[in-house]
């Protein structure tokens, strides 16, 4: 409970910030940024006070102290209610939009998140494999409380990743909160994010009546053709709702890697589902500055940007590649003049600025790796196909719309799609980290705004037949072509929150093994296992491990590979193992089902000369703190 209510606390901490800033905005607009800003102030709140004192509860009760001087503040400072400027009606359509798509996101994250099935603790699909290194930071986080935080994967490696995404979970964690309830809540409140943030986005953008909707509606149901590989016989409906990743957005034997959004990107990649909750915000904030000429978003609009890196770097390079293409339309537009100077350095010099803690905790670790930006010509693609088809097949209508759709609208219009523009190119010409596919964090915020483009064309266009009857039959023929592949997609994935359908992510004797390593050992104790990505210690417990999976610390980037032969060499060698043991500092072996499965494994070895200290089926933990 006392997790809960810390959430809540900065939640209503940030609309009252909110209400505090922008007073003219519309209720829905300002609960929104106020959601938005008060995520990011429980994530970056108790920062500051855990360099001090580690994150533990007391840099949470300073964190809490700030937070009710901002809910102070508000109240001694705030006027007189200031008249909305803007429409009412125009966001009339939001809850039918945001109710359903919230039930499903609601159901996805709750069916996939250590769902208990007698013991067993389940995930879906697309869930299988990121959920647990996203686990493994929150526990680890939580329970060690080193700040900056080092890899349990990896230890004494300082954490490379953006791990803000998942510290607001370990803070709900470390206060009491249950492990699957902290990893769930703070996810709800950035799916909504995302959802009103790409409405209110769209919004801003569009300029013709519905047209907004329909943007939602391509964004988030994005699929291409993909469906052609299942009608033509090379896959079976059962394959699609039963095989893994055998859906029609990602094939990748087939070249499908155009994936759904909500399935592939926000429900399993954390650091993206909160990265474009704040993300979307910033672009609103900066798009009304710069083409509604509402100049005092500046400011936020640079500070919220400025706290994106440890959140998601990959959107703040989008945000930095579209910031650069508005401010040289606004360049020409204002003739370089003073005030204009003036307003982008407010939003610049605190972007910049406030950023610097990705330089101090990221680049250090991965410092040299050539796998970081380099040339990579036609993205996944490779030239493996025709470049035109595989953008075709991948994106459908929207790509081959939008050409079309660019010389429909506005010419402010067009300067604000010159962002997309370049992110497209410059995506088709490098990648930022080691693996090329990750590109797509980037691309999709292109698309979202070219989702924009073709949906006001599209209305536009619509609007021209004089016919009802054929507007509805053309829409309808639109989204159905658009968005028959992800319907199956998530239906996928909605089946896959059935257990029958779904994942055993650990097992009964493995969650069990998990409750004893947490009452029975210190938090900063180190177990030999091996490396497997559902590593039970690592990732139920936060306890350290030798070497963790080189799926996850390959594309952070990490030298890994000799402790991970290492980890293997102690598992399969009583020699080894017993000449390193005390040097490596290591307490405890786990052996459990992937142990086992090792070629020489020494249980026998371990049995004879150290205590058993839990055993449960196949799961056996011996301690090395005393010689049996």
């Amino acid at each position: 409970m006392l997790g809960i209510l810390w959430f809540f606390l900065w939640q209503s901490a940030g609309i009252a910030v909110s209400y505090y800033l922008f007073p003219e905005k519309r209720i829905a607009v300002r609960l929104w940024l106020g959601s938005v800003i008060g995520t990011l102030l429980s994530m970056w709140a108790p920062i500051p006070f855990a360099f001090l004192r580690g994150f533990g509860i007391t840099a949470h009760i300073a964190a809490a102290i700030f937070a009710l001087a901002l809910h102070a503040l508000w109240f001694a400072r705030r006027g007189k209610t200031v008249p909305c400027a803007e429409d009412a009606a125009i966001d009339r359509p939001l809850p039918y939009l945001l109710v359903p798509f919230m039930v499903l996101a609601i159901y996805l994250v709750g069916s996939h998140t250590l769902q208990n099935v007698d013991g067993a603790l389940y995930t879906g699909q697309c869930t299988y494999g990121d959920m647990a290194m996203h686990l493994s930071f929150i526990t680890s986080i939580a329970g060690q409380q080193t700040f900056p935080p080092e890899y349990n994967l990896l230890p004494g490696t300082p954490v490379s990743y953006p791990f803000l995404c998942d510290s607001v979970s370990s803070s709900l964690y470390l206060l009491g909160t249950p492990l699957r309830w902290a990893y769930m809540i703070p996810m709800f409140f950035a799916f909504a994010q995302v959802f009103c943030g790409v409405w209110f986005l769209a919004r801003e953008f569009c300029r013709r009546k519905y047209a907004p909707v329909l943007a939602f509606l391509l964004f988030f149901l994005n699929g291409g053709l993909g469906m052609i590989y299942f009608l033509n016989g090379e896959y079976s409906l059962h394959d699609l709702f039963t095989a893994f990743y055998k859906t029609p957005t990602n094939l990748t034997e087939k070249g499908m890697r155009w994936v759904n959004v909500i399935a592939d990107m926000l429900l399993p990649q954390r650091a993206t589902l909160f990265g474009w909750a704040a993300l979307f915000a910033v672009l609103y904030l900066l798009f009304r500055a710069v083409f509604r000429g509402d100049t005092r978003l500046y400011l936020p609009a640079g500070i919220l940007g400025g706290l994106l890196p440890m959140v998601h770097t990959h959107s703040y390079f989008a945000l930095g590649l579209m910031a650069a293409c508005w401010l040289v339309y606004s360049a020409v537009r204002d003739r370089f003049s003073r005030e204009w100077f003036l307003r982008w350095l407010r939003f610049g010099l605190p972007a910049v600025l406030l950023a610097l803690p990705l330089f101090l905790w990221t680049f250090p670790s991965v410092g040299g790796n050539e796998h970081f930006v380099r040339v990579v010509i036609d993205w996944v693609n490779n030239g493996k196909e025709p470049w035109l088809w595989f953008w075709i097949k991948n994106v459908g209508l929207v790509f081959v719309l939008t050409p079309f759709a660019f010389f429909a609208v506005s010419k402010e219009q067009r300067a604000a799609f010159s962002g997309a523009v370049f992110i497209f190119v410059v995506c088709e010409l490098l990648v930022f980290q080691p693996n090329e596919y990750d590109n797509n964090k980037l691309l999709y915020v292109a698309y979202a705004f070219g989702c924009f483009v073709c949906a006001d064309a599209l209305a536009g266009w619509l609007g021209r037949l004089r016919s009802p009857a054929a507007q509805g039959v053309l829409l309808a023929l639109t989204l159905f072509i658009s968005t028959n592949a992800a319907v199956f997609t998530l239906g996928r994935e909605v089946a896959s929150g059935i257990p029958k359908y779904g994942y055993e992510l650990f097992s009964r004797d493995e969650a069990a093994a998990a409750e004893y390593i947490i009452e029975n050992t210190e938090p900063d104790a180190l177990f030999l296992t091996r490396d497997n990505h559902d590593n039970t210690v690592a990732t139920l417990t936060g306890r350290n491990i030798v070497c963790g999976s080189g799926s996850y610390l390959y594309f952070h980037g990490l030298n890994y590979q000799g402790q991970q032969r290492f980890a293997e060499q102690m598992l399969t060698n009583a020699e080894v193992f017993e000449a390193n043991r005390e040097s490596e500092g290591l307490d405890y072996v786990y052996i459990g089902y992937h142990e086992r499965a090792l070629t020489g494994v020494i249980t026998d070895y371990l049995t004879e000369n150290y205590p058993i200290a839990f055993s449960a089926g196949a799961i056996t933990i011996y301690d090395l703190h005393a010689v049996s």
